[in-house]
């Protein structure tokens, strides 16, 4: 018998499955006051070293915020966190979706004829990873922190 080889989406959607519990227990264990990312991870040498906030300064904050429900603050702090949650589980519900569609398919290959109800059920397809959601993120970390900085950078002048 041929093993089948997983192709990358399926290796990263093992690895975002597998992901899930951990951070299911961190948001636990935060939201009972066991984790606080704040006291255990270390603070930015960039802010350190020059008193200004780097393009990443504010992800542990927005976490936390995004733990506590609140999206706002969370896209105020930082908005690239909120753009990978999003993002991850937009591919996790997505790629799920299309499991249970294929097993369906399988299963119950009358439910998915053409002409049936529910023949959609087997054109649900997986989000693809493609470059330019990591373009995206990069585009949002550094234009935000460009313009984080020109903000502090214009408030010391003034």
């Amino acid at each position: 018998m041929q093993k089948k080889k997983r192709t990358s989406e399926q290796r990263i959607y093992i690895g975002c499955l597998l992901l899930l519990p951990c951070i299911i227990l961190l948001a636990v264990l935060y939201h009972y006051g066991y984790f606080v990312p704040t006291k255990i991870l270390p603070p930015c040498m960039f802010h350190a070293l020059t008193g200004f906030s780097c393009p990443g300064c504010g992800c542990t904050r927005a976490i936390s915020a995004l733990l506590q429900g609140d999206i706002l603050l969370s896209l105020r702090l930082n908005p690239c966190m909120l753009y990978c949650t999003i993002l991850y589980l937009a591919f996790l519900l997505s790629h799920t979706a299309a499991y249970f569609s294929r097993w369906i398919a399988k299963k119950l290959p009358s439910l998915c004829r053409e002409g049936s109800p529910f023949h959609i059920i087997s054109r649900i397809r997986g989000m693809k990873c493609t470059p330019v959601y990591l373009y995206i993120l990069v585009y949002l970390f550094l234009g935000f922190g460009v313009l984080r900085f020109l903000f502090e950078l214009w408030m010391r002048l003034h």
